[in-house]
């Protein structure tokens, strides 16, 4: 048996797998008669299983979906073989001295009875086509176009058949060859059918009256019934096609999408949606089918448009014959049919081609999958089918954009609610061009597309590559009802891009008059100036309404006094420099003090010195987790649990390089970096501090306090010793890591004596304990505006208190200059033991 004859039977297997269940008699007769069947040569026919087989089944027939099947084979296969076969289902690029010889009218010629007659209609299609190589190029119109398909035309003499006397060739029940008897290929005396290589004797002389243009040939099988006496429809046309069954004249039901496995498994698609009892004779049709060999009757590029217009038949039976689902189609950015169908929203043709072995995240010229175009096209119930058969729906195509980004775009709510759903998108992912799914809804104004994506929970101060946020974007659309919903979610309206732009300015370039009256409503600040200096006014025509709303604002503005008051200046729009994944902006709204620059941010701790870290990875513990790492038994996991209820200070592991589990599961957050807007602020009497600008759940990550990580030793030597924190490792040497020279904005952060950050220690790329990453998390809800704090410790306090005293303003503050008058007083009273206080006083984990 060849390995096209196996695929035969395979495919047959899945089309009937969704029945098990409603035919068991169906497999258990096709399994005992695929163990039974011997193909053995006698004389010119082949038997196909043991006689005396006693054969009661009800099958699917395979008849009516096949339009065009192989020559049987033969005694006289060999010499078959040499002969020249037809052409009539193949194009030729058009031509356009033929196309203006033919006057672009049909050049079809009929034949009836030895007179001849030309068709005039008008030709639609320019393509030209032929029954074989020996007859001219003909442009035809579309009626002639079908005859052609429908192998009416005859390749000998290249004339129409469709009335008078011809022969016909009917090598299956719905196929019939048309050509004259003095047409017929010979060869070595012996004549055959030009369409397909039968023997002449095979075919049968008709004759069609002149007003008729379909076959009076009978059925071979079975009595005719209304509806199929002329019912031999070649699924080339294209048309629907029914099911009917052999011996039976009436089709029970036309194709249908198969209803979803009630477990909620992907259903395969069937054959058919009915079913019926039939002869051992039909099972014979349907076996000999599948097992005989085929000649290739169809180019690889054929079974790319036919997926493409979802011509499942069609697509079936060149999957049979063996052709490539994974053909790449050079001329088309190298898309593969299964592209095409996802594109059409063709699911069962997908599905077909998935199950012959198409690959679900097959990449074109673009890297685009045919998710992705299923996403793009608004076909929700291809992408349910192809997201449920496994396709990779984070998969980014040659600009970085997902299947996200695509639905957002043109604005397909369902799809982006679909994909959000599997829990297996990035709602914040961004593109090479720094946008998220949130600012292609925005700036394509779609606006419940934009509010789903936010109770989703999208960030909308994500920047772009040239840092503007969804407002900037918002303003630059026009659209006054996003800007309004995005203000409404905190997004800050005096934030400005790498051009020193805000959404003012944008706004106002852009002539956007509503949304100009809106951000100076919500207090947008008109004499801001951009990296050019220009304010918005001077972005703007003069004397334009744009421009008259502006200069009526600022006037408002002098009338009223506001600007003697002092404002908050924006003195740096990132101090991390793009280190982090969100910016860090400095404001300063009480004096005249400068951002500070004393010191180099680094988003990492770094070293001035050999530490000798263990960073070998054979001595990591690790986990061997498959899915997200949110189960108990992951071993990570399990690690830090072991020491979060302990005496000690909480310890995390978190997984690392050395799991088996992906990038993206939930034990990785600190590793993950910065992701809170954070804002670096003047206090009125602390100096800088930190604040949040979004709300903050209790429990959430919010920074690690980074700087360089010295020996105690070398602390001990330092003179500024304010940015020291203590590592606390009981493992050995001790280790500080000293944010006075190298940090991030951690080393802005206050102390409080109600602090609502707590610090942990944390083990991310290696588990030496010596040298803990120091991570704040949020140990209650923070609101937005909210200054950070966490406690500074005791030791702090015993040397720094001498110097200085806590200006938390807490009711429950402890170090305060009342506080330690009050300690004081009451030490008065009480006999101490002495104590040394240490030299340095280092920030510890309390």
């Amino acid at each position: 048996m060849t390995a096209l004859h196996a695929f035969g039977i395979v495919l047959t297997s899945f089309i009937i797998q969704p029945y098990n269940d409603a035919f068991p008699s169906v497999l258990k007769t096709f399994s005992h008669l695929q163990s039974t069947c011997r193909v053995r040569k006698k004389s010119s026919e082949r038997k196909l299983f043991a006689e005396g087989a006693k054969l009661s089944v009800c099958v699917l027939k395979m008849n009516s979906y096949i339009s065009a099947s192989g020559p049987p084979a033969g005694a006289a296969t060999d010499m078959v073989q040499e002969l020249p076969l037809c052409s009539c289902r193949m194009e030729t690029p058009k031509s356009r001295e033929i196309l203006t010889l033919a006057d672009r009218k049909c050049m079809a010629t009929e034949s009836v009875d030895g007179q001849l007659s030309r068709c005039q209609s008008a030709v639609l299609k320019h393509e030209m086509m032929r029954p074989s190589n020996s007859v001219q190029l003909l442009v035809l119109c579309e009626e002639h176009r079908t005859g052609m398909v429908k192998h009416q035309c005859c390749p000998g003499c290249g004339y129409f058949c469709r009335a008078g006397t011809f022969m016909e060739c009917q090598p299956e029940v719905n196929i019939t060859h048309r050509f004259h008897r003095s047409c017929a290929s010979v060869l070595k005396g012996q004549s055959f059918c030009p369409h397909c290589g039968e023997d002449v004797s095979k075919a049968k002389e008709v004759t069609i009256a002149k007003a008729d243009t379909t076959s009076t040939v009978p059925p071979s099988q079975g009595p005719s019934t209304p509806g199929t006496s002329e019912g031999r429809a070649d699924t080339t046309t294209g048309g629907p096609s029914h099911l009917s069954l052999p011996g039976e004249g009436k089709a029970d039901s036309t194709l249908s999408r198969a209803p979803e496995a009630v477990d909620g498994s992907i259903p395969l698609m069937c054959m058919c949606n009915v079913y019926a009892k039939l002869t051992p004779l039909s099972v014979f049709h349907f076996s000999h089918f599948l097992l005989r060999p085929k000649k290739l009757r169809f180019h690889p590029k054929q079974l790319y448009i036919s997926a493409k217009q979802g011509e499942l038949q069609k697509v079936l039976l060149m999957l049979v014959d063996g052709i490539d689902p994974n053909f790449k189609m050079e001329s088309q950015s190298k898309r593969t049919p299964l592209h095409v169908a996802a594109e059409a929203g063709h699911q069962e043709v997908c599905h077909m081609l998935v199950q012959a072995g198409a690959n679900l995240d097959i990449c074109d010229e673009d890297q685009r999958t045919p998710l992705m175009e299923a996403c793009e096209n608004n076909h929700l119930e291809t992408v349910q089918y192809l997201l449920r058969a496994g396709a990779i729906v984070s998969h980014k195509d040659g600009e970085g954009s997902t299947c996200l980004h695509l639905a957002a775009k043109v604005g397909h709510f369902g799809i982006v609610e679909h994909l959000l759903s599997t829990g297996f998108v990035d709602i914040n992912c961004q593109d090479d061009g720094g946008w998220t799914a949130m600012i292609w809804a925005t700036e394509y104004k779609h606006i419940e597309l934009v509010k789903l994506l936010l109770s989703k929970g999208a960030d909308p101060n994500i920047r772009d590559k040239e840092e503007n946020i969804c407002l900037h974007w918002a303003a630059f659309s026009g659209c006054v009802e996003i800007a309004e919903i995005l203000l409404e979610a905190r997004c800050d309206l005096n934030t400005v891009n790498v051009h020193g732009d805000s959404p003012l300015h944008i706004a106002s370039r852009e002539n956007r008059l509503e949304c100009i009256i809106l951000f100076l409503s919500r207090g947008a600040d008109v004499s801001q100036k951009n990296r050019e200096g220009d304010t918005p006014m001077e972005c703007c025509s003069q004397n334009s309404k744009v421009w008259s709303t502006l200069q009526a604002s600022r006037r408002q503005r002098e009338t009223s006094g506001d600007e003697s008051s002092p404002g908050e200046k924006l003195l740096n729009r990132d101090i991390a420099r793009g280190y982090e994944r969100v910016p860090v902006p400095c404001v300063n709204a009480v004096d005249s003090e400068a951002c500070p620059d004393d010191y180099k941010y680094v988003p990492d701790n770094c070293v001035t010195s050999p530490m000798n870290i263990d960073k070998n990875i054979t001595h990591l513990q690790y986990c061997v987790c498959k899915d997200d790492c949110s189960s108990a038994t992951c071993m990570c996991g399990q690690l830090s649990l072991r020491c979060w209820y302990d005496k000690e200070p909480p310890l995390i592991f978190e997984c690392n390089h050395a799991c088996s589990c992906w990038r993206t599961c939930k034990n990785r957050v600190v590793q993950n970096g910065l992701r809170t807007r954070l804002q670096l602020f003047r206090t009125q009497n602390m100096g800088w501090g930190v604040r949040t600008l979004q709300d903050i759940p209790r429990g959430t990550f919010v920074c690690e306090y980074v700087g360089e990580i010295i020996s105690d030793a070398e602390a001990d030597v330092r003179e500024d010793d304010s940015y020291l924190f203590s590592l606390d490792s009981k493992a050995g040497d001790m280790y500080c890591i000293d944010a006075r020279f190298y940090g991030n904005i951690s080393r802005f952060i206050n102390h409080h004596c109600e602090p609502n950050l707590f610090p942990c220690r944390v083990f991310t790329s290696h588990q030496d304990l010596r040298f803990p990453h120091i991570a704040f998390f949020a140990s209650k809800n923070i609101s937005t505006g909210d200054e950070l704090g966490f406690d500074y410790g005791d030791h702090f306090w015993d040397v720094k208190g001498k110097l200085f005293s806590c200006q938390c303003g807490s009711s429950q503050c402890k170090h305060s200059a009342a506080a330690v008058a009050h300690q004081q007083r009451v030490r008065a009273h009480v006999i101490l033991s002495p104590s040394v206080p240490c030299s340095q006083c280092p920030r510890t984990i309390q």
